[in-house]
């Protein structure tokens, strides 16, 4: 246990906020670093930028740590196994359904209404062992070219705040651009996603 947290240390956040998923599952799994650490990192990153971004609009950070706990645990015990995201920090869009969360569409009238079934995808990448952070914004009914909606508002530019970032992915966007998830999901139809 010691020499894990010895590598912990070694691993500075910025790194880690810079690692891709795969790299990061690696590591997880290996033990190099926790799940709990990681989540905890990106958490911490998410908590400093969402102010001025408004990226992250629902967040399960408390369910996050938990899952992470467990994933860490199952990891001394067992391995990783075949799993590909295991212990993994990711968001989502908004727009996919995550049981326990909401999914509005930016609408006010959908404000309360908390979904009891993952998406497809969701099951998905649960099933690879991933964490969800929270979800992030999209233009109302993800129908716009710029990420902005009643409900939750404009998502800035990362690299310039008096700019929004595009629609329908542009908190997706926006969060990854600034290393607030290990991965995400998006959507799109036409260039949004990038």
């Amino acid at each position: 246990m010691a020499e894990v947290k010895q590598k912990q240390v070694a691993l500075s956040k910025k790194e880690l906020l810079s690692m891709d998923a795969r790299t990061l599952a690696k590591k997880i799994a290996n033990q190099e670093i926790s799940s709990v650490y990681a989540t905890n990192v990106f958490i911490s990153h998410v908590k400093n930028v969402n102010d001025d971004l408004n990226c992250l609009v629902e967040d399960r950070f408390e369910n996050a740590l938990k899952e992470a706990e467990v994933a860490d645990e199952e990891i001394k015990q067992n391995g990783a196994g075949n799993k590909k995201l295991f212990g993994v920090p990711i968001s989502m869009k908004e727009s996919f359904d995550v049981a326990e969360m909401k999914t509005t569409g930016g609408l006010t009238r959908r404000k309360d209404v908390v979904l009891q079934q993952d998406a497809d995808v969701v099951t998905a990448l649960k099933a690879e062992g991933a964490i969800i952070l929270g979800k992030t914004n999209t233009p109302a009914l993800c129908f716009c070219q710029e990420t902005d909606n009643k409900l939750y508002g404009r998502t800035n530019n990362p690299w310039d705040l008096t700019r929004t970032t595009g629609g329908s992915s542009g908190g997706e966007g926006a969060l990854l651009a600034v290393g607030g998830a290990a991965a995400g999901i998006g959507s799109d139809i036409g260039g949004s996603i990038r």
